[in-house]
């Protein structure tokens, strides 16, 4: 089982090849015009689906075709980014802890009263401190009073609750929304 010099390089030279074939023909590494004769194979004269997808590019996503209920990227509606570069603000990302551990305890009214009682003053620190930093995707203007912050809070504490599709996730914002009503005075 001896292989000679010459065989182990003509062996490792056909590997080589193969493996060179195998990437000049896989769609990530082969021109538009083979990527289109792969893509129509079954009769489809779709665009190539990955077109304009990079993936070596931060935050790049694949583009999804319309169709069977899936939305395409241009038809879902998602929130423009909170702050600079997409990323959560630091109060989203108590806000999210807080609602999560309310939802973790909606059967449980003591321990939902625990947790909105431990956090009052993150829920109210944007209504009562007119000087508190507003985050670029508040729903609040450094202009207003803290009444108006209040009726500004029951809009869209209102809007929230009847958006949501879970009953759950209604009960959760009702009882922040008066949870947080109840400090106004």
């Amino acid at each position: 089982m001896a292989m000679t010099v010459a065989g182990f390089v003509a062996h490792q030279s056909t590997q080589q090849s193969i493996t060179l074939f195998q990437l000049a023909n896989s769609p990530l590494f082969s021109d538009e015009n083979n990527n289109n004769n792969i893509n129509n194979k079954s009769g489809d004269d779709d665009e190539n689906e990955f077109d304009g997808f990079n993936p070596f590019q931060p935050g790049a996503k694949i583009p999804i075709k319309g169709g069977f209920g899936i939305l395409s990227d241009s038809d879902r509606k998602q929130p423009p980014p909170s702050s600079p570069g997409g990323q959560i603000s630091p109060r989203q990302m108590k806000m999210k802890e807080l609602t999560t551990d309310l939802l973790a305890n909606i059967s449980n009214e003591d321990i939902i009263q625990s947790i909105l009682s431990s956090n009052e003053e993150f829920l109210l620190q944007q209504l009562n401190d007119m000087d508190a930093v507003l985050e670029m995707d508040s729903v609040y203007t450094p202009d207003m009073n803290r009444v108006e912050r209040f009726v500004q809070y029951r809009k869209v504490m209102d809007s929230r609750i009847e958006n949501a599709r879970a009953p759950a996730a209604k009960k959760v914002l009702g009882l922040l929304r008066e949870f947080v009503c109840s400090k106004e005075k």
